[in-house]
């Protein structure tokens, strides 16, 4: 297939083929879902998989439901333009991952909750349950547009696919197979593209370095270019990316994806048992270590490759016509011109177009890999939409509506719950459609999505570690940090957003880096949460009588007479489950 004129080349027959394969997998895994066992008839069937899905599916399933473009395309994007300082991202695993393994997990599974801010609810009050399911709304919806978009326009630049076509094919794809399959279809199709992406990201990494002269030679060439800046580690909260920044960014603003959103909190519900929830959790330590390495790496291959020397690579493309051959002797080491691109998220697309699409299916094996990440992070985000829609503000509406009603008339409700459940996955589909149009002129895709998450995500990390860690927090503390660092958060965010153009000269505030506005609110949130509760413990007689329910709390700070109230409840339900199976 001939080249276009910046050396890219346009999808072939078996480019569609492939991406048409993938699209079909998944739609079919909906349906099957969908149908199979009477279909989704319950809330807790559609919402939570019965809670009965094994660890492996739900450490695989938490991985892919962030595993978005943003990982795909910002990681190596954000190692080319910037260098290696990225990579240092990886240690701050070691801090998120344990956390949520036995901080979070242990807590959420005890409570028994459909919804994560059910907690928020039962710690504190229902202003608070609101206040972060709304968050919550809002950072999904913007994440689902940003994740829409964004590839579809770099494929778009790239291989002349219509970036609308791109958009629309994520947002069909997602509400088909998310509505009629609930929760599971979601899980069993993440399960198939933890294969497609970690399969395609080995793949790009290894014909890569061969194309750029060897591992070896890339590793070398960015070594000598002072890219390998591990240790870059200077004491300014204004630089892009450092040392501290790196690490804060992965364990904190990651944080709010992993720890406190429905997104994650939907998939530890759902495990067997809290054991195999927190093993969930632990496993993506070396999962998500994997393919960020790996991410990484391409930035690394990417920068040897454009900017190296090309008598170091094994093959010459488009090179006899140079100045710099004479009779097909080189006569001085020759530099590739980078692609015209517009924004760095389009420079692997390039990378992979100009190189590999004469190889059939190769871009569509890529561009599939680009949307099984668009699809499940998109999938799982409707799912936990439609859940947090319905148990935090339509169920507790229909409460406080009807307060007499009985139990008998809540269980009545379910079909028509998981109905409603469905048809608010449709809204939320064309709703996310709609805002991935106007997702434009935000900045790069990595800023975007950290940006959003860091700012309105650590006043909810905030709220959730105060309640679990620490008995004195009471709900008039607490609400007055979430909303001032929620303030800050946004405040710095649209700042930032807004003097793009002339950021050295603005506001202090707008110039900290996006990296740290993870800790930044949280930092902010518990500094007035922790002395605001003291204060009104000490003015409230009420306050200071009042008793948390032991549940609520870390088991190990518990009460002792309360230390085994998990443990009781897990020991309950694999005896129920025992009785069902029988």
């Amino acid at each position: 297939m001939m080249a276009n004129a910046n050396g890219t080349h346009p999808l072939g027959a078996a480019d569609y083929a492939v991406f048409s394969i993938f699209l079909g997998v998944a739609a079919i895994t909906g349906i099957y879902h969908g149908l199979a066992k009477g279909g989704q008839r319950t809330t807790s069937r559609y919402l939570l998989a019965d809670r009965g899905v094994f660890t492996l599916p739900v450490a695989m399933t938490l991985l892919v439901s962030f595993v978005s473009p943003v990982l795909l395309l910002g990681f190596p994007a954000e190692v080319y333009v910037h260098g290696g300082v990225f990579i240092n991202s990886i240690f701050g695993n070691f801090i998120l991952y344990p956390i949520m393994a036995f901080i979070f997990v242990p807590v959420y599974y005890d409570c028994k909750l459909t919804s994560a801010y059910e907690y928020l609810d039962r710690r504190y009050n229902f202003v608070l349950r609101i206040i972060g399911a709304c968050i919550y709304i809002f950072q999904t919806c913007c994440y689902m547009a940003i994740v829409t978009y964004a590839p579809s326009l770099a494929i778009e630049a790239v291989t002349g696919f219509a970036f609308w076509k791109s958009i629309l094919i994520t947002g069909i794809v997602c509400i088909f197979y998310t509505a009629m399959g609930g929760l599971k279809a979601v899980i069993w199709t993440d399960v198939i593209m933890f294969f497609v992406m970690f399969g395609t990201t080995i793949m790009v990494l290894i014909m890569g370095s061969i194309r750029a002269g060897g591992f070896s030679y890339v590793w070398q060439f960015n070594k000598e270019q002072g890219r390998l800046n591990l240790g870059y580690c200077p004491i300014d909260v204004t630089e892009r990316m450092t040392l501290p920044s790196a690490i804060a960014q992965s364990a904190f603003v990651k944080m709010s994806l992993w720890a406190v959103s429905q997104t994650g909190v939907q998939r530890f519900l759902a495990a067997k048992s809290k054991k195999q929830a927190q093993i969930s959790a632990l496993l993506n330590l070396p999962f998500y270590g994997l393919i960020f390495l790996l991410a990484c790496l391409e930035g690394l291959v990417l920068y040897a490759f454009y900017h190296g020397d090309m008598s170091s690579s094994y093959s010459f493309p488009n090179t006899t016509d140079s100045p710099a051959f004479d009779n097909g002797s080189m006569l001085e080491p020759l530099r590739r011109q980078p692609p015209n691109y517009t924004s760095p998220d389009q420079i692997l697309i390039y990378f992979i177009s100009q190189e590999f699409g004469n190889l059939p299916g190769y871009q569509g094996l890529f561009i599939a890999c680009l949307f099984a990440g668009s699809l499940s992070t998109v999938s799982s985000g409707l799912n936990g939409l439609s859940a947090v829609t319905l148990v935090d503000i339509i169920r507790p509406f229909r409460k406080w509506r009807r307060k007499d009603q009985d139990e008998a008339d809540i269980q009545s409700r379910e079909e028509y719950d998981t109905r409603l459940s469905k048809i608010l996955t449709l809204i939320y589909g064309v709703v996310g459609l709609g805002l991935a149009f106007l997702a434009s002129k935000l900045g790069t895709l990595l800023k975007m999505a950290f940006s959003v998450f860091g700012a309105l995500g650590g006043p909810l990390i905030g709220a959730f570690l105060l309640g679990m860690l620490w008995q004195r927090t009471n709900t008039r503390g607490i609400l007055m940090g979430v909303i001032v660092g929620a303030l800050l958060g946004l405040v710095m965010c649209v700042g930032n957003f807004s003097h793009q153009d002339d950021l050295e000269d603005s506001f202090g505030l707008f110039q900290v880096s996006f990296y740290w506005y993870g800790l930044f609110t949280l930092l902010v949130t518990t500094a007035i949460a922790v002395p605001a509760s003291e204060i009104v413990r000490h003015f409230s007689p009420a306050e200071r009588a009042k008793q948390v329910d032991p549940v609520l709390l870390l088991s190990y700070i518990r009460p002792k007479q309360y230390q085994s109230v998990g443990k009781e409840a897990e020991l309950d339900e694999m005896k129920t489950n025992t009785e069902e199976k029988k």
